[in-house]
């Protein structure tokens, strides 16, 4: 099952890179009609992962997710910080969708809702997956090589954020940046269950 799944993901991500290639290259529509490229594009294609598992295109990475410098940070980082945070997991990228958090207003960020397969709450939640608006995962190409690749299906991240909008911490939720969403390492994620059992 797990390889039907990888293999209809990447011929999602091929079909959605194809159709942004030709809307790129027509020259008809802004900017603002291009969709972001799809992270599926990249999705582990191994025929030895094991079923249910996608291949991590960003497990050498470490640190926190790249925000492109243009961010303001309120507030900054620190493992004990994470606790003021509306919810926080660890967990697998499998889907990059639409926005969860957007109301249909000016004031709509359209930030792609990315759908996890969460494997620890530290946080905020329970269950098995969780839906959260996050920072695009490329401002580049979509080679995990590429230093503007964030995170792609099958990336594990570390993700802490708020409500939105308020209200509980799985309501319209949304990652926070400025290094309080990160790439997973054992050693962060020990550093995160410590800070937010006390």
């Amino acid at each position: 099952m797990g390889w039907t799944v990888t293999r209809r993901l990447a011929l999602v991500g091929a079909c959605l890179w194809l159709l942004t290639a030709v809307n790129a290259c027509s020259g008809a529509g802004t900017a603002d009609d291009i969709e972001p490229a799809s992270p599926a594009s990249v999705a582990a294609t191994d025929d030895d992962a094991a079923p249910g598992e996608l291949g991590n295109p960003t497990a050498d990475r470490r640190g926190p997710l790249p925000d492109g410098g243009a961010i303001r940070c309120v507030e900054s980082y620190a493992p004990a910080a994470v606790s003021e945070r509306g919810f926080a997991f660890d967990g697998v990228v499998a889907d990059v969708g639409p926005p969860v958090s957007d109301r249909g207003d000016e004031a709509d960020l359209g930030l792609p809702g990315v759908t996890f397969e969460v494997r620890e709450w530290f946080s905020g939640g329970r269950g098995d997956t969780v839906t959260v608006d996050m920072q695009l995962p490329t401002t580049g190409s979509d080679d995990p090589s590429d230093p503007e690749y964030a995170y792609g299906v099958g990336s594990q991240l570390l993700v802490s954020g708020e409500p939105r909008w308020g209200g509980s911490p799985l309501e319209s939720p949304i990652a926070w940046g400025c290094g309080f969403s990160r790439y997973y390492d054992p050693g962060t994620a020990t550093a995160w269950r410590n800070a937010l059992a006390r």
